[in-house]
């Protein structure tokens, strides 16, 4: 019955259409030797798919698909496969390739399905079947050591990691000892920039803030100097009219007085010269006339003295007033230069702070001396690489 059956396959095979097309052109460029062997092969893929059909390709997906076909068991929490149903399917497939091969030939059946498996399965098993063997081998026997990208990390927080601890992440590397020194302090200067930015930023924005307040406190010290220069002004004004009138109501008393005098020294001068008709002698003898001209030159240098003493005065008074106009002067710079100075030495004694406490950190020295540690480590691992200490 099976060789009936082989013989209507090989019959509508060699009926085809195409058969004739496809083996003249294999006998053009092959020969006939060529032309047999693909012959049969292609009755072998004929005899493959009369007999046992597309069922039998796709069992090969279904025990991926439910491995409960080959054997019933309770699937892990975790796993889509139970490691059982990873052998069987292994078995499974096996058997796949041991059938294809009877058909087809030991080359074409292996690679039928191992190559199928290998290319054609291997994306779509990745997550499922692949990833279940992997996950159960590697919680066992998980291998895999670390990248460069592991020797970066380390060195953002190299500062809080042992040297052992480090030396014995990094020691499986693949990396030359260089490239891995070269992770470490691309690591650790990321590790610094996260340190210090903030550490700048403050510094930069507690010196903006000093610049702000600075001009605005040198603005409103402005206008107080100018309000006190502006009252200044007005004081010398009415300090000077004061003294005009105080000068202009003595010397008005003066001249008056003077004005005086000067008609009694006129009326005595001409009474010394005018004759009596009745006696024949002045009307103010010799002697009175001198006694009289000594009483107005005593007033008159009386009048004199009190003029020198209102010079005086007036001397005196602008005198004191432009020395306490100069003194509240010096006051008023003096009180703006110690404020401002006073306001400057506590912002830049903030500052200052700031900086001395940023140089006083010893991460940085710490970060040097562990990456040169671990680096002199690995290279003593390796035995080569190059002395950077």
């Amino acid at each position: 019955m099976i060789v009936m059956v082989n013989g209507n396959i090989v019959s509508s095979g060699l009926k085809s259409s195409k058969l004739p097309t496809i083996f003249e052109e294999i006998a053009d460029f092959l020969g006939a030797k060529d032309v047999t062997e693909a012959m049969s092969r292609y009755l072998r893929l004929q005899i493959l798919k009369a007999t046992v059909g597309e069922k039998w390709l796709r069992d090969v997906f279904s025990v991926f698909e439910n491995p409960d076909l080959l054997v019933s068991l309770p699937k892990p929490k975790a796993l889509p496969y139970h490691p059982k149903h990873i052998s069987e399917i292994f078995f499974a497939t096996l058997q796949k390739t041991i059938e294809s091969s009877a058909y087809l030939g030991e080359e074409i059946g292996s690679e039928c399905i191992s190559e199928m498996l290998s290319e054609g399965l291997s994306s779509a098993l990745e997550s499922n079947y692949n990833a279940s063997l992997q996950t159960i081998l590697n919680v066992w026997k998980g291998s895999l050591p670390p990248d460069l990208s592991v020797a970066q990390a380390l060195g953002m927080r190299l500062d809080r990691v042992e040297t052992k601890y480090a030396t014995s992440i990094l020691a499986p590397t693949s990396a030359l000892p260089y490239t891995i020194l070269e992770a470490l302090v691309q690591g650790s200067y990321n590790r610094l920039s996260q340190l210090y930015t903030p550490l700048d930023q403050n510094v930069i924005s507690t010196i903006q803030i000093k610049n702000t307040y600075l001009t605005a406190h040198l603005t409103a010290l402005g206008e107080y100097v100018t309000n006190v220069i502006n009252d200044l002004i007005f004081d010398v004004q009415y300090f000077t009219e004061r003294l005009e009138n105080y000068v202009n109501t003595a010397l008005t008393v003066i001249l008056e007085r003077l004005t005086t005098r000067l008609d009694d020294l006129e009326a005595v001068e001409s009474r010394h010269n005018t004759t009596d008709p009745s006696t024949g002698y002045p009307l103010l003898d010799d002697e009175t006339y001198a006694s009289m001209l000594a009483e107005i030159y005593a007033d008159v240098q009386g009048l004199q003295n009190t003029f020198n003493q209102i010079k005086t005065e007036v001397s005196n008074l602008i005198s004191d007033y432009f020395s306490n106009l100069d003194n509240v002067l010096n006051d008023c710079v003096t009180l703006v230069i110690n404020y401002l100075n006073l306001y400057e030495d506590n912002i830049n004694t903030l500052i200052n702070n700031e900086v001395s406490a940023i140089n006083g950190l010893t991460i940085p020295n710490d970060i040097k001396t562990k990456i040169a540690e671990i680096y002199e480590r690995i290279r003593a691992y390796r035995e080569c690489g190059f002395n950077y200490s």
